[in-house]
């Protein structure tokens, strides 16, 4: 049965390690964007099955092939839950699929996006804007370009749904991780407010 396979070059494919038995490769038809940040490696590539993909610091964040099943999922079970959403924080998320959904909502009256790096934002725009599908350009959108722990930290805003889709707990999303971050999110929080994170 493994005749079936056409033969390949492992250097044509991007390989992310998920635990110490276990990978997942992607095959890279075209490297659409490199770049080392001033925060992590970012790169954009095109898989023949998931479309243009984006990698932080070798790892998968979001593909165009299957990007909904994720940033649905993240947006709409804590909103539906609530019932009653008017303002909502996004931590990290620079590629603007979960604002996009968020702005989907006609109750909510507000979205403030906090992405710790501008390059992700600036190159989501420019080779995945079907992730966002114009939600930077949503008056409702508040986008702001700093440290998420800082932010929910010093912020005197409160809000009725709080998600975080942050980089695995490798450095810069480590921080995303910790109890002092989690309780400062509380702080955040309307009564009876939401709080949604990714964990890898």
């Amino acid at each position: 049965c493994f005749g079936r396979f056409p033969k390949f070059n492992m250097t044509d494919w991007f390989n992310e390690q998920l635990h110490p038995a276990i990978a997942q490769s992607l095959r890279k038809n075209e490297v659409i964007f490199e770049d080392k940040t001033d925060l992590q490696d970012l790169v954009i590539f095109k898989n023949e099955t998931l479309g243009r993909v984006l990698a932080l610091d070798g790892v998968v964040q979001v593909t165009e092939g299957d990007e909904y099943m994720y940033h649905e999922m993240m947006t709409f079970t804590p909103i539906l839950a609530h019932g009653r959403v008017e303002n909502v924080l996004v931590i990290g998320g620079g590629d603007g699929g979960i604002v996009r959904r968020v702005l989907m909502h006609q109750s909510v009256k507000s979205v403030t996006l906090v992405e710790i790096d501008r390059s992700v934002v600036d190159m989501s725009l420019q080779y995945l804007p079907s992730i966002s599908a114009g939600a930077f350009d949503n008056p409702r959108l508040k986008l702001v370009i700093a440290d998420g722990c800082q932010f929910v930290r010093e912020t005197a805003d409160r809000f009725d749904v709080i998600i975080v889709d942050s980089t695995d707990p490798l450095v810069p999303g480590e921080v995303l991780f910790r109890r002092e971050f989690y309780a400062d999110c509380k702080r955040c929080l309307t009564a009876g407010g939401v709080l949604v994170t990714q964990n890898g």
